[in-house]
């Protein structure tokens, strides 16, 4: 059952910027750029492609943090470059810390044939409920495998916003089969997700923005449930 569904705070205490980042066959996949507002503390949500594009928008700012929200290449082929660059803590779950170097499993190898795989190394590895203090701003990671087995949704609680991954996205989820997934998982993350209290704006990993509260309205995959009456 929902707790009841708060409304953001007028004091938000962080910046996002999205940046998109164009895939060669026309497949886009969102980065973030999150500043805590009060000590300019930055992370980089899924940095997708080693672009020079995103590190002019990094200029200037305190990059602490690479948040990867799951190990699929388009998610991750900028991390080697944002940590060379600016020395930010790679971050990912411990589940999917395989895929920053198995280009089958990440699905590099399929997709960039015969390209080279630009690996990384994580520098924290987390687990549900593991917190991270950007700035005066604490993120949570809620594990919500399904999409692959060690897929997060970074959860600003003070702000009410979400960075979903390819977990949640608008009137829709993350497929299911590739390296890692389960279907099952799937639902179960999406369920958890749904229990969450507060209408939270969601950025998902791809497409538009949208918020808890119209998932749970008008998704599917969120259970009937979880629409509010």
């Amino acid at each position: 059952m929902i707790q009841k569904c708060g409304e953001r705070s007028e004091k938000i205490m962080i910046t996002v910027e999205k940046h998109l980042a164009v895939m060669n066959d026309g497949f886009t996949v969102n980065t973030y750029i999150v500043t805590d507002k009060v000590t300019g503390a930055t992370a980089v949500v899924d940095p997708s492609l080693p672009e020079e594009s995103l590190m002019e928008k990094l200029k200037g700012k305190d990059v602490q943090y690479i948040l990867i929200t799951h190990g699929h290449f388009d998610h991750t082929c900028g991390a080697k470059m944002v940590k060379d660059n600016t020395g930010a803590k790679v971050v990912i779950h411990k589940d999917d810390e395989e895929m920053l170097h198995d280009i089958a499993k990440n699905e590099f190898e399929i997709i960039c044939v015969g390209a080279e795989f630009p690996e990384v190394d994580a520098d924290i590895l987390t687990e549900d409920g593991t917190e991270i203090m950007l700035g005066n701003t604490k993120i949570t990671v809620l594990h919500t495998p399904g999409h692959s087995m060690g897929g997060v949704c970074y959860l600003f609680k003070e702000d009410l916003v979400m960075f979903s991954g390819d977990t949640l996205f608008k009137l829709c989820a993350g497929r299911t089969d590739l390296y890692g997934g389960n279907a099952r998982q799937e639902l179960r993350s999406l369920a958890r997700i749904g229990e969450l209290e507060g209408n939270y704006k969601v950025y998902p990993g791809h497409e538009e923005d949208t918020t808890l509260d119209f998932e749970r309205e008008n998704n599917r995959y969120i259970r009937t449930r979880f629409r509010r009456k």
